[in-house]
């Protein structure tokens, strides 16, 4: 998912975790002047309640949306099985990483075309942290070296272009 479009859903969610926290921090008496649905009142402690369910809830979309799909990605770089593909298209997500160490690198989305051994050749989307030198190389024709899991093979990670075999 692209990078704007992850903010833009974290900052409904925001909206919808402080309304939720408001409602109970009311619902536990601690409102004043509160109509529900709309009308939010005042209460040190709904509010408080509201801010906290808001923060919560943008840090739970932050983990769904941000954090476990990089983690998948870099479980299945490790221990997917290894594959060839054509690049048909690459886009940037708009998701970078700058690690205190090692180079940085950035969240690529791909439409390729995994070529397994001993398997059929078969289109699917992928993505790939990848540093500038490799995104600069893996362009539409290209081939890249992929991980993809067995069991769900439309899974699959883009780890980089494919290095020349050593003459």
């Amino acid at each position: 998912m692209r990078a704007w479009k992850i903010v833009l859903l974290l900052i409904g969610i925001g909206i919808v975790g402080a309304w939720v926290g408001y409602w109970v921090g009311d619902a536990a008496g601690w409102s004043t002047g509160a109509e529900f649905p709309w009308r939010i009142g005042g209460g040190d402690l709904a509010i408080g309640l509201s801010i906290l369910f808001s923060f919560g809830s943008v840090m739970l979309g932050v983990w769904w949306f941000i954090a476990r799909p990089l983690r998948h990605i870099r479980r299945l770089a490790a221990t997917g099985s290894a594959a060839h593909a054509t690049i048909r298209r690459a886009w940037r997500t708009g998701l970078y990483m700058a690690p205190a160490s090692g180079t940085p690198q950035r969240e690529i989305g791909f439409e390729v075309e995994v070529h397994p051994d001993g398997g059929q050749d078969y289109a699917a989307t992928a993505l790939g942290l990848l540093t500038e030198a490799q995104e600069a190389e893996l362009k539409p024709g290209a081939e890249a070296d992929v991980r993809y899991e067995p069991s769900h093979p439309s899974f699959v990670v883009v780890v980089g272009p494919v290095l020349a075999a050593a003459t």
